[in-house]
C-alpha cells in the first residue's frame, strides 16, 4: 500500500550579506575615488600654473577620469547600502570606467619605469607615486568590481557586464585623440635630430600627418604646451626646444613663425601671453600691441635725384602691462636713417641711428633703466630694425623715422622712389588701416595707383594718397619724378670742412657686364605663386653671358646651364621646381659664388623669400667675399618679404646690392638681366668731397651730404674693434654729421575712432573757445557768493504760508 505524503514547498531565503568592513571601504574609496579626484585637481593646477591651453582631446580625458571617480563612488555606495543590483545605465557606466582605468594604466607604464629610475638615481619618490596612480586606480576599480560580482552571486543578483569591450573602446578613443599629437611630437624630435636623413624623414612625417598648431605653439613658448597626454608621456625626455620648433615650422611650411598670429593662452588666463623675445632681434608677435595710425611725408629734389622721407607711426598697447614693439623695415635702396624721434609721457626724445648688429647687441645688454627709449639699427642692406622697449600699458606713443633717400635712376629722365614698408612686425596692423602719404616736389610727379595729384605747399607739385600695408610678395608703392637729363651736377656744403662741399655727378657709362651669372632660386613654398613669372623670364635671359640656374631646395644644389638656342628647356626646368617647405639658401649661394668666380667677372642673382634660419654656409661665403671682394657681385631680389638672417649676416659687404621692386617679379628680373646685354648703358651716381667753390644754381639740400656720410660710414662700422685710430676718428665725425637733431612738434596722428568722433562733433579751438583756469575759479566764486546771498535772504524773509 502506497502512502502519499503531502510535502510543503520551502522557499530558500538568502542569508544577509555582511557589510563591507571599514578597511575595504576605505581602500576602495581612496584608490577608486580619491585618487582620480586628486589627479583631476593636479591636472587643473598644472594647467593653471603652466598656462597650458585646454585642448578638445584633453577635455575628453578629464571627463573619463571624472567618470572613473563617479562610477566607483556609486558602486561603493551601493554595496554599503546593500543594493546588489545596479541599474543598467550605472552598470554600463562602471564598465566604461573600468576601460578608462585600464587604458590609462597601460599608457602610464613608461612613466612608471621613469619614476623607478628617478627614485633609484635621485631619490625622488614623487614621480614614481604620480606614475603609479593610474595602476592603483585600476586595482581599486577591479577589486570593487570583483567584490560586487561575488556579493551578487551569493544574493542571486546579476553581475556587472563584461569590461573588455569597454577597455577596447576606451583604448580606441584615447588612441584616436592622442595619435595625431603623438605623431607630431615624434616627428618634431626626428626633424630636430642631427642626422640629415632622420631630419628629412621627420619633416616628411610632419608634412603628411603633423598638426601645425602644436608646432606653432611651441615656437612661441619654451613651456606652454597644449594639454594632451602625448605632451606628458613624450615630454619626460625633454621636449623639442623653441629654436628647433621655429626652424621646423619654417622647413615645414616655408613661412616664418613670426608671420603667424600669437597662439592664445589658456581659457582661464587669456591675458597670460608673455613676450619672450624682449631685448632681442627676434621679432615674433605680441598679442595686444597694434599700429593704430601711420603717415609718410616726403620731399623730392628731382634735379639732384634725391629726397627725404619721414615715417610717423602711432602705437597703441591694449594690454595692462608694458610691451615692446619690434619691426624690420624695408627702406628705399641706398637710404640713410638720419634721425629717430619719440614722443611719450616723458616728452620728446631725439636719437641717431644706432649702427649695426654690434651696437644693437650692446644696447640689448644694458639694463632696462639705461636703455634708450627707441632704437633703430641696420639689419642688412636696405633694412633697419625698429625697437621700442617701453610701450606703456593701455597707452600709446608716437615715433618718427627720418631718412635721406636717393632716387633709383634706370634712365636719366626719370627717377623712382619706393616707399618704406614692413618686412616683419610683432604688432597687429588692422586691415582697415591705411598709410597716409604726402610727397612734394618742384618737378612733376607720377603717382602709384590710388594717389592724386594736387598743388603742393610750399613746393609746386604734390601727390597724396592712402595705402594699405603691402602683402608678402608685393612691393610698396612707387613714386616717379620727372627730371631733366642735362642736370648732372649737384652739391651741398660739407659741415665738417669749412668752405668744403659734397659733390654729386650723374653720368652714363657702359654697363659692367659679367661673364658668368648664377641665378639662384629659392625653392621654398613662398615662391610657388611666382613660378610662371620665373618661367616667362627665361625667354629673356641674355645670350652674351654664360648663365646657370641653381635651385636651393631639398636636394643638393646643381648647376643647370641655360642654352640660348633652346630657351624652352630653361622654361621647363623652372616650371618643374617643387616649391615646398622652407630651405636654407646659403649652400646654394656658396656653390653659385664658386661657379661664378671661375670666370674673371661673375655675378649672383638671388631670387628669394624669407630666410629666418641661421645659415649653415654663411661663414664660408663671407670668407670668399673678404678674400676676393670684387670678383663676384650679388644682387638680392626679394620675391616675398620676411626676415632674412643671411642678408643681415652679410651686412657691410660692398659687393651686395638689393634690386628695387618697382614692378612685378618678372619685370624686375628682366630689367636687371637686360642691363647686361651688349652695348648696354647704365646710370652712375658718384658722390665725393671737393674743396673748390661750386655754382650756386647747382646747390642741393643737406640730404646730399647725409647720403654721402651714410655711404662712407657703412664700411667703416664693419671694422668694429679692428678699426685703426684714423678710421675710428673718421667714423665719429661721420656719425656727428648724421646726427641731425632738428626738433619737430609731435605729429597730430588720429586713430580711426578719433576721426569718426571728430566728424560728429567739432571741438572749440583757439582763444575764443578756451577758458583759462583763473577765469574758471572766478566764475565759481561768483556763483557761490550769489547762492549764499539767496540762502540768507530766504532765512530772513520766508515764503508766505499757502492758503488752506
Amino acid at each position: 500500500m502506497i502512502e502519499h505524503h503531502d510535502t510543503a514547498s520551502t522557499t530558500v531565503t538568502p542569508a544577509e550579506l555582511p557589510a563591507l568592513n571599514s578597511f575595504t571601504r576605505a581602500a576602495l574609496r581612496w584608490g577608486g575615488v580619491m585618487l582620480p579626484l586628486i589627479a583631476l585637481g593636479m591636472l587643473f593646477a598644472s594647467m593653471y600654473t603652466a598656462q597650458m591651453t585646454l585642448s578638445g582631446s584633453f577635455s575628453v580625458h578629464l571627463v573619463l577620469i571624472a567618470i572613473v571617480a563617479l562610477a566607483n563612488a556609486i558602486l561603493v555606495g551601493a554595496m554599503r547600502c546593500g543594493q546588489e543590483v545596479l541599474a543598467r545605465p550605472l552598470a554600463l557606466l562602471h564598465a566604461v570606467a573600468t576601460g578608462a582605468s585600464a587604458a590609462y594604466a597601460l599608457l602610464s607604464l613608461p612613466l612608471s619605469v621613469a619614476g623607478v629610475a628617478s627614485l633609484a638615481c635621485h631619490g625622488r619618490a614623487f614621480p614614481l607615486l604620480a606614475s603609479l596612480a593610474p595602476l592603483l586606480a585600476l586595482s581599486a576599480t577591479l577589486a570593487a568590481r570583483r567584490l560586487h560580482d561575488q556579493r551578487a552571486r551569493r544574493s542571486g543578483g546579476a553581475p556587472l557586464p563584461r569590461a573588455w569591450p569597454a577597455v577596447l573602446l576606451a583604448l580606441a578613443l584615447i588612441g584616436a585623440l592622442e595619435l595625431p599629437s603623438a605623431i607630431t611630437r615624434v616627428g618634431m624630435r626626428m626633424a630636430a635630430g642631427p642626422a640629415p636623413a632622420t631630419s628629412a624623414s621627420g619633416i616628411r612625417l610632419l608634412r603628411y600627418l603633423g598638426i601645425e598648431r602644436i608646432i606653432l605653439r611651441r615656437c612661441y613658448s619654451e613651456h606652454r604646451e597644449s594639454a594632451d597626454l602625448a605632451a606628458i608621456v613624450l615630454g619626460m625626455n625633454g621636449a623639442t626646444s623653441m629654436e628647433d620648433a621655429r626652424a621646423i615650422y619654417y622647413r615645414l611650411t616655408g613661412t616664418p613663425f613670426s608671420a603667424m598670429p600669437h597662439p592664445v593662452g589658456s581659457a582661464w588666463l587669456p591675458w597670460k601671453i608673455y613676450d619672450r623675445e624682449r631685448h632681442s632681434a627676434v621679432v615674433g608677435r605680441v598679442a595686444k600691441l597694434r599700429l593704430s595710425a601711420s603717415r609718410i611725408d616726403g620731399t623730392i629734389d628731382a634735379r639732384a635725384a634725391l629726397g627725404s622721407l619721414e615715417w610717423t607711426m602711432l602705437f597703441h598697447n591694449d594690454a595692462d602691462h608694458v610691451s615692446e614693439a619690434r619691426a624690420r623695415i624695408i627702406v628705399p635702396a641706398g637710404a640713410v636713417v638720419t634721425r629717430v624721434t619719440l614722443w611719450d609721457d616723458g616728452g620728446e626724445h631725439t636719437l641717431p641711428a644706432a649702427g649695426g648688429a654690434t651696437a644693437r647687441e650692446a644696447e640689448f645688454a644694458e639694463p632696462d633703466v639705461r636703455r634708450a627709449p627707441v632704437m633703430v639699427s641696420t639689419a642688412g642692406r636696405d633694412r633697419i630694425l625698429l625697437n621700442l622697449p617701453n610701450v606703456p600699458g593701455e597707452g600709446e606713443l608716437t615715433v618718427r623715422i627720418a631718412m635721406s633717400v636717393p632716387l633709383v635712376l634706370n634712365e636719366p629722365a626719370l627717377g623712382y622712389l619706393q616707399l618704406p614698408s614692413f618686412s616683419e612686425h610683432n604688432f597687429a596692423i588692422a586691415p582697415a588701416l591705411r598709410h597716409a602719404v604726402t610727397v612734394q616736389s618742384d618737378s612733376a610727379l607720377r603717382g602709384a595707383p590710388g594717389m592724386r595729384e594736387e598743388a603742393g605747399d610750399p613746393l609746386a607739385f604734390a601727390l597724396r594718397g592712402e595705402f594699405a600695408e603691402p602683402l608678402p610678395g608685393m612691393g610698396a608703392a612707387i613714386i616717379g619724378a620727372l627730371r631733366t637729363p642735362a642736370e648732372t651736377h649737384a652739391w651741398s656744403p660739407d659741415p665738417s670742412t669749412p668752405g668744403g662741399a659734397i659733390v654729386q655727378v650723374i653720368g652714363q657709362q657702359a654697363a659692367r657686364i659679367p661673364r658668368r651669372v648664377a641665378l639662384v632660386i629659392d625653392g621654398s613654398a613662398a615662391l610657388a605663386a611666382q613660378r610662371e613669372q620665373l618661367a616667362r623670364a627665361a625667354t629673356s635671359f641674355p645670350g652674351n653671358v654664360e648663365l646657370g640656374v641653381i635651385v636651393a631646395g631639398a636636394q643638393a644644389p646643381q648647376v643647370f646651364l641655360h642654352d640660348t638656342s633652346d630657351s624652352l628647356a630653361s622654361v621647363r626646368h623652372l616650371q618643374d621646381i617643387a616649391f615646398e617647405g622652407g630651405h636654407d639658401n646659403s649652400a646654394a649661394l656658396l656653390m653659385a659664388w664658386e661657379w661664378a668666380a671661375a670666370s674673371s667677372d661673375g655675378a649672383v642673382v638671388w631670387i628669394h623669400g624669407p630666410q629666418p634660419l641661421m645659415p649653415g654656409s654663411a661663414d664660408a661665403l663671407l670668407q670668399h667675399y673678404r678674400q676676393r671682394p670684387t670678383q663676384v657681385r650679388m644682387y638680392g631680389l626679394e620675391a616675398a618679404t620676411g626676415p632674412n638672417v643671411l642678408w643681415e649676416k652679410m651686412d657691410g659687404v660692398a659687393a651686395l646690392a638689393s634690386v628695387p621692386r618697382i614692378a612685378s617679379l618678372h619685370d624686375d628680373l628682366v630689367r636687371l638681366l637686360t642691363g647686361w646685354r651688349p652695348a648696354a648703358q647704365q646710370v652712375v651716381v658718384e658722390r665725393g668731397r671737393a674743396s673748390a667753390a661750386q655754382p650756386a644754381r647747382e646747390q642741393a639740400s643737406a640730404h646730399l651730404a647725409l647720403l654721402w656720410a651714410g655711404e662712407r660710414a657703412a664700411p667703416l662700422r664693419e671694422h668694429g674693434a679692428q678699426a685703426t685710430p684714423a678710421q675710428a676718428e673718421e667714423l665719429q665725425g661721420l656719425d656727428e654729421l648724421l646726427t641731425d637733431t632738428w626738433s619737430a612738434p609731435p605729429p597730430a596722428l588720429k586713430t580711426q575712432a578719433e576721426k569718426a568722433q571728430e566728424a560728429q562733433e567739432m571741438a572749440p579751438s583757439g582763444e575764443d573757445g578756451a577758458i583759462s583756469v583763473g577765469a574758471s575759479w572766478l566764475m565759481l566764486a561768483i556763483a557761490l557768493a550769489v547762492l549764499g546771498w539767496r540762502l540768507r535772504f530766504h532765512r530772513r524773509t520766508p515764503y508766505p504760508a499757502s492758503p488752506e
